[in-house]
């Protein structure tokens, strides 16, 4: 399982991503831009995203302080980045029998 192109497809659910492939570098590039824009221009959206995400509060608290290592943008965007990746582990390595009939559910 390639883990950059299942994240790139998780976090195309919620950003709107440049269509075709992406290498990790420029894909925490790109949202480094689209969250320092939301940031501007919709923080409460993405605060929003961040927690239906299930990103750890402590962890968005320190990548907002002013004193973080990393700018605002590029601290989230490796946290939303870190967590899509977490789930596309989980994703491959639970693997779903198909279900028998349609009301198996």
């Amino acid at each position: 399982m390639d883990v950059v192109a299942t994240t790139t497809d998780l976090l195309r659910q919620d950003f709107e991503l440049p269509a075709g492939t992406l290498t990790e570098a420029e894909l925490l590039d790109w949202l480094a831009r689209r969250v320092a824009e939301l940031l501007r221009t919709r923080p409460e959206y993405l605060m929003s995203l961040c927690y239906t995400l299930d990103l750890d509060q402590e962890s968005v608290a320190a990548a907002l302080h002013p004193a973080a290592p990393a700018a605002a943008p590029t601290g989230l965007a490796r946290l939303l980045y870190e967590r899509q990746c977490a789930r596309a582990r989980t994703k491959a390595s639970y693997v779903v029998p198909p279900l028998e009939s349609r009301d198996a559910w």
